[in-house]
């Protein structure tokens, strides 16, 4: 102790790994491959498995300007009338902390923030920007960059996105194939809301949901402290045939409101005066045969690629974070290897990362298997809000190794 640990990549999983590994005492150097000048996002739905590892690591929450979700809520493809309903509810006595919306620019500031000052307990993070790995040695922690820069590590956190060149350094195959499903990103601020006398959809604090009983899906919430909302505009990929792989295809508000030329009126008055349309090609990823190999591990989608439409990617890569943090403390790192801590690591998140894939790729196609709504249409087998929202980490990873330091103290044997 203090490990030196590289992390490749400072997406939200890149820095709350550094933010969770800064609060163990260790060194971590975190190196990204671009200079985030071309930073863009819509929302991101954070539920109470992930927020409340925010709050434990002293993000400022209220600086990344949430809004706190209260309802979900289901309106009629074509003419927009609420046909169902899902209060939250008392969510934040019931979980331990609020269900927020976060506009994904205003989390990832926030999250670079506290990975990187003087703020808070551990050293701060060094960021390193325009560094792209290109070679990665498991056993030895060593990583090459394009510009030169060559490093080794005790650990190397491989964070480092869905099309991750760090998972074939450690062997895994990536297994993905195109979804039938495309999707259009998108935003609008207030004040067009103001224009269209639409601003109800920002001021209710909603996840609002049209379609969802194939692939056209519609999904609006409101982010930025209510400055705006954003979308997610799910469509079969045979409409325009987008073949590129990425999610950062600009599109115009035409395109949106011809694709999507069925739906609610109010709708299509919205899409009209979209900003910041990108078009995402969806893929489906099946479970990879392993995280880790020697000082290497995956973490968030380099690891666990899922649809979008259980809204766990990012809180996700939160839980991942917690349990490198967890497992790589002082306590732990005394009786056990950095090799079998990451194995550890491994096989806590791999099995709960799988059943939210899963769950994920059901709910592409039936919003009835999405969280909350799942509450609702209660058949056996379905994930449920408390499965997700509930989730204690801390206890997964006693209940499998009742000897591992958790909160300070040496968990007894149940």
């Amino acid at each position: 102790m203090p490990l030196n640990i590289a992390i490749i990549g400072s997406g939200l999983c890149g820095l709350a790994t550094a933010v969770s590994l800064r609060r163990q005492g260790h060194k971590v150097t975190i190196y990204e491959r671009y200079d985030f000048s071309g930073e863009v996002g819509s929302n991101i739905s954070c539920a109470s498995n992930g927020t409340r590892f925010l709050e434990k690591w002293g993000v400022d929450i209220e600086k990344a300007r949430p809004v706190i979700l209260k309802d979900m809520v289901w309106h009629d493809w074509a003419t927009g009338e609420v046909t169902a309903k899902y209060p939250f509810g008392d969510y934040k006595s019931k979980f331990g902390t609020h269900y927020y919306s976060f506009h994904r620019m205003d989390i990832h500031t926030e999250l670079k923030r506290t990975a990187t000052t003087q703020d808070g307990q551990g050293p701060p993070a060094t960021l390193l920007l325009n560094h792209r790995a290109v070679a990665v040695d498991a056993e030895r922690g060593w990583v090459k960059f394009e510009n030169g820069l060559e490093i080794t590590a005790d650990v190397v956190i491989a964070a480092d996105g869905i099309r991750s060149p760090t998972r074939a350094a450690i062997g895994v195959e990536t297994c993905a194939k195109p979804s039938t499903s495309c999707c259009y990103r998108c935003i609008i601020p207030i004040g067009k809301l103001e224009k269209l006398g639409l601003t109800e959809f920002a001021t209710r604090r909603a996840i609002e949901y049209w379609g969802g009983t194939g692939i056209e899906k519609i999904v609006m919430s409101p982010a930025a402290g209510g400055e705006l909302i954003c979308c997610y505009c799910f469509y079969p990929a045979s409409y325009n045939d987008l073949r590129d792989d990425g999610w950062n295809f600009s599109a115009t508000p035409e395109q949106l409101v011809e694709t999507f030329n069925s739906i609610d009126p109010t709708m299509k008055e919205l899409m009209a005066e979209a900003e910041d349309i990108k078009m995402w090609r969806l893929y489906d990823h099946k479970p990879y045969s392993h995280w880790v190999k020697g000082k290497v591990a995956l973490a968030g989608d380099s690891a666990h690629p899922m649809m979008p439409d259980q809204s766990q990617g990012a809180v996700s890569a939160f839980e991942d974070a917690a349990a490198l943090g967890l497992l790589l403390s002082e306590p732990n790192l005394r009786n056990n290897s950095v090799g079998e801590l990451l194995k550890q690591y491994e096989a806590l998140r791999k099995p709960r990362a799988t059943m939210l894939q899963e769950a994920s790729l059901k709910a592409r196609l039936d919003l009835t298997e999405r969280i909350g709504w799942s509450s609702v249409d209660k058949k056996p087998g379905k994930l449920t809000i408390e499965d997700v929202a509930g989730y204690i980490l801390e206890d997964d990873l006693v209940a499998k190794w009742p000897e591992v330091n958790v909160h300070g103290y040496v968990a007894k044997h149940h």
